[in-house]
């Protein structure tokens, strides 16, 4: 963990690490409670993949809070007296989040042995991320000033060795994976360059290769690996530069469909991305599909567009802020065989190939 200089004699902790480490639950156990519920009946392989995951998960947590519990709490007794109720309540929450944790691990091991229906897992997952997440907030909002208050840099750095003491080798190469997938990259820098050599050495010959590989079993995905996926995000970024350079002209169509550009504030970060997504016109509405080619999982500017129900659009050189509804039942029924497949037959084969239902949104116009 990183430090700043805060006058002449006194460096202050890094804390924003915190929010980085937070950031790998935030999402970790969401996206796992979405992949239990999608884990197909007949692939045990998989299930394993995610159960195993999942106890990496719980333990780097348990890890986390011990480290707190044992490091961080006693000195801020110590030194923030004042403020012993608000340290008492993260020692309650973290009491809570430990019971709830319990009943995760008991029904992983349930769902382990036989994988028919995910969701009491499922729901434990969520009751627990629903605690989490509350501890979470309450900490970064009311405990990390404290921290930069009171804990000094080499004893928040003993705080962090602690935690990651605590893995395997192997453990420490999916935990390095698992932040650098949350971290920006000024953020991934502060943690690589506080690895210890060893593995920072494995990391950058082994380490990136063999986490692409294990986090694609977990999540079902092929492994693009992290230079393909940079350098798709590099296309996708040309492709949206190019459309909104020409207005379209560059880009407006594919396959032989519309295409237009959609923007969506991020479920998680809130942060707006814009893809390229070919659509077809109902009565006045854009219909969108999250096809992504055939691809096993929901393409991920989907799954934020159905949290965040608006978006904006360019058709062309015109734009729209628009209200987006994910069609369900026969809704969603009419919608695919009427419009989508009616023009576009070949998504048949989309569907066929990711072995999902393929979500129909429709986007509306605002006022």
């Amino acid at each position: 963990m990183n430090s700043i200089t805060v006058g002449p004699e006194r460096v202050a902790p890094r804390t924003e690490d915190m929010a980085v480490i937070h950031r790998i639950f935030r999402r970790g156990f969401p996206q796992m409670a979405n992949l239990v519920r999608r884990v197909p009946l007949t692939a045990p392989a998989r299930a394993e993949a995610v159960a195993t995951h999942l106890d990496f998960l719980l333990n780097g947590l348990h890890n986390h809070h011990t480290g707190e519990d044992e490091h961080v709490w006693p000195l801020l007794l110590d030194r923030a007296a004042p403020q012993a109720e608000l340290i008492e309540r993260m020692e309650k929450q973290h009491e809570v989040v430990a019971e709830r944790s319990a009943r995760v691990r008991a029904a992983i091991e349930t769902w382990r042995v036989a994988p028919v229906n995910g969701e009491e897992l499922a729901t434990a997952l969520d009751e627990f991320t629903d605690a989490l997440v509350e501890h979470l907030d309450d900490e970064e909002a009311n405990v990390v000033p404290l921290l930069r208050a009171h804990i000094e840099a080499d004893e928040w750095q003993r705080f962090g060795q602690h935690t990651f003491d605590k893995f395997t080798n192997a453990e420490k190469l999916i935990a390095t994976g698992a932040l650098e997938d949350v971290a920006t990259p000024e953020e991934a820098e502060w943690f690589l360059g506080d690895l210890p050599l060893p593995i920072k050495l494995m990391w950058r010959l082994l380490g990136r290769r063999r986490y692409a590989r294990y986090i694609a079993r977990v999540r079902g995905t092929s492994s693009l690996g992290p230079t393909l996926g940079r350098f798709v995000r590099n296309v996708n970024r040309l492709a949206v530069w190019l459309y909104r350079r020409s207005s379209g002209r560059i880009g407006g169509t594919a396959k032989g469909l519309p295409v237009l550009l959609i923007t969506v504030a991020g479920r998680r970060t809130g942060k707006p991305s814009t893809v390229p997504v070919a659509y077809f016109e109902d009565d006045g509405r854009y219909v969108v599909t999250g096809s992504a080619g055939g691809s096993k999982p929901d393409p991920q500017w989907f799954r934020n567009l159905r949290a965040a129900a608006v978006a904006r659009i360019q058709i062309g050189d015109s734009h729209y802020d628009v209200e987006a509804q994910v069609a369900e039942g026969a809704d969603r029924d009419r919608l695919w065989q009427d419009v989508v497949l009616a023009r576009a037959p070949f998504f048949a084969k989309y569907e066929q190939k990711a072995g999902r239902i393929i979500p129909v949104a429709v986007l509306a116009p605002l006022p």
